[in-house]
């Protein structure tokens, strides 16, 4: 008897930034009690990823502390890196294959959705290569002063250097199908090249471009979609299980 395996026709990353079993843990007893269970814990099956940091100037010692960038980085490709880096190897920085890129290799289709930017670290990290989680658009590619004191600085990556550009520059090529979050602010600036923006950088690339929801009705099932809901992040709208809100 030949036993067929059940195939899954789609796969969906859900993401919740920062959070640990810690954070599920603190969650289930508030809602539940130590005894009850949250829907995570009905799923069939559960594992558990360790995420490791390594010295940007020597990658063979260890970092207690991570971010946003490394850890996404190592859940989009399998691969250790120090902090800030999408997807790129620390101090080589090479390019990290990702899991979205191999599903476009095999003819899947790919997206991408977050309540943040879509230029965001942890979105970023599956699709883009950059030294630095901060080189958001074209603006920020070369000296860019950032939360004060922090200068960031990507010139390496610029197209100018033979590099595949900004994170929003990136994503405006790529083959991504859907691209839904907020960044509008780093694609309604001038592209690199200055000839254009990087939302019509994006329109050349066949996506089509939308600022409200209600818009998606008129794209057609075929092409490709990119949402920008906001300046940055989405607002941030906290709600609990049967639309327990927060105290």
């Amino acid at each position: 008897m030949q036993v067929c395996q059940a195939q899954a026709n789609n796969v969906i990353l859900i993401i919740g930034d920062g959070m640990d079993d810690q954070q599920i843990t603190s969650a289930r007893n508030y809602l539940h009690g130590a005894q009850g269970k949250t829907i995570l814990d009905t799923l069939p099956i559960r594992s558990a990823v360790q995420v490791l940091t390594v010295s940007e100037s020597d990658p063979k010692m260890p970092i207690y502390v991570a971010d946003s960038a490394n850890s996404a980085t190592a859940l989009a490709t399998g691969n250790i890196t120090s902090i800030g880096r999408i997807a790129t190897s620390a101090k080589t920085d090479q390019d990290f294959t990702t899991i979205v890129e191999l599903a476009q290799k095999s003819g899947l289709k790919t997206g991408l959705v977050t309540t943040a930017a879509i230029t965001d670290a942890t979105p970023a990290s599956f699709i883009a290569h950059v030294s630095s989680r901060g080189c958001e658009g074209p603006e920020q590619m070369v000296q860019f002063e950032s939360h004060g004191d922090l200068v960031i600085d990507c010139h390496q990556d610029t197209k100018k250097e033979g590099g595949l550009g900004s994170i929003s520059e990136q994503l405006a090529a790529s083959s991504m199908d859907v691209l839904l979050g907020g960044g509008k602010k780093f694609f309604n600036t001038p592209s690199e090249n200055g000839q254009q923006s990087v939302t019509e950088l994006a329109q050349q690339n066949s996506f089509a471009v939308i600022d409200e929801l209600s818009q998606a009705d008129g794209v057609k099932q075929d092409q490709k979609l990119l949402g920008l809901f906001a300046k940055k992040h989405l607002p941030v709208r906290m709600q609990g299980t049967d639309g327990r809100v927060a105290e």
